[in-house]
C-alpha cells in the first residue's frame, strides 16, 4: 500500500513550518502543501529549498487572509481580505477571477521551487461549482489534485479522518490494516501552537497532538511492520 502523508498549511505559521520539517526529518511526513499568501509563505519556501526531499503542493487559497491579486470584485471584502468561507461558497464567485488568483498563487510558489500537486485550503477545489477551475489549473501545471469523491485519472483519493477525535496511533494503524487503497492521501496538520495559530484558526491543539505522533517511534513501527511505501505525489 502506497500511503502520501500531507501537511496542509504549510506556510500558516511559524510554529506549523518548524512542526512539518520537523516531522519530514522524522520520517514519517513525505510531502506537505504550501499556501502563497501568509506571512510565513517565504519562510516555508526557504525551508523546501533546504529540505529537497520534501514533496511540496499548492494550497490554493480562498477563505482566509488576503488574495495575492487586487483587481478582484467577487472574491474580497470591502477591506481586501477574502470573503468566502467553506459554508458561505456560492454561484456570485466570478470563477475567471477564481482561475486568475489560484493560477497567480500556483505560479508564484512554482517560480521558486518544484511542486508536485494541487489540493485547496477548506477543500473549496472540490466545491461542485469550483471544481472545474482547478481541473482546468491541475492540467494546465500538468499536476495531480487531490480528490475526496471519485478516483479519476490524475487525482488521488484523500483520507481526512486523522483529524479531531481521529488524531491517534489507531487511526493509522487501522488505515494499513484494511489496505483498501492502492494510494491514499492522508490530510494532516501538525504544528506547535502559539498565538499567532490560536488567532487565526480553530483547530489548534489537535495540531500539536499531530506532531507529537509523527515524532513517535511507535509510527515508524507501524509503517515498516504493515509493509507500507510512503511516497510523495512525485513518485506516482
Amino acid at each position: 500500500m502506497k500511503v502520501i502523508i500531507n501537511a496542509d498549511d504549510f506556510g500558516l505559521s511559524e510554529g506549523a513550518n518548524k512542526a512539518i520539517i520537523e516531522s519530514y526529518k522524522a520520517g514519517t511526513l513525505p510531502s506537505t502543501s504550501l499556501m502563497a499568501n501568509t506571512d510565513y509563505t517565504q519562510e516555508a519556501i526557504e525551508l523546501a529549498k533546504e529540505n529537497p526531499g520534501l514533496g511540496i503542493g499548492v494550497h490554493m487559497v480562498l477563505t482566509t487572509r488576503r488574495p495575492l491579486l487586487t483587481t478582484h470584485k467577487t472574491l474580497i471584502k470591502e477591506n481586501g481580505d477574502f470573503k468566502y468561507r467553506p459554508n458561505t461558497l456560492d454561484e456570485a464567485i466570478d470563477l475567471d477571477e477564481l482561475y486568475a488568483e489560484w493560477d497567480a498563487q500556483i505560479a508564484s510558489i512554482v517560480s521558486e521551487i518544484e511542486v508536485d500537486h494541487l489540493d485547496s485550503h477548506h477543500h473549496v477545489h472540490l466545491h461542485p461549482y469550483l471544481r472545474p477551475v482547478a481541473e482546468k489549473l491541475a492540467k494546465k501545471y500538468n499536476l495531480p489534485m487531490r480528490s475526496t469523491v471519485t478516483h479519476l485519472p490524475n487525482e488521488v483519493i484523500c483520507d481526512g479522518n486523522f483529524y479531531k477525535d481521529g488524531v491517534t496511533l489507531e487511526y493509522f494503524e487501522n488505515l494499513f490494516k484494511e489496505n483498501k487503497h492502492e494510494v491514499v492521501d492522508v490530510m494532516a496538520h501538525p504544528a506547535y501552537v502559539d498565538d499567532h495559530l490560536r488567532n487565526i484558526s480553530s483547530y489548534t491543539d489537535g495540531r500539536y497532538k499531530e506532531l507529537e505522533i509523527f515524532l513517535d517511534p511507535q509510527l515508524k513501527e507501524l509503517i515498516k511492520a504493515y509493509d507500507i511505501e510512503l511516497i510523495r505525489y512525485s513518485d506516482l
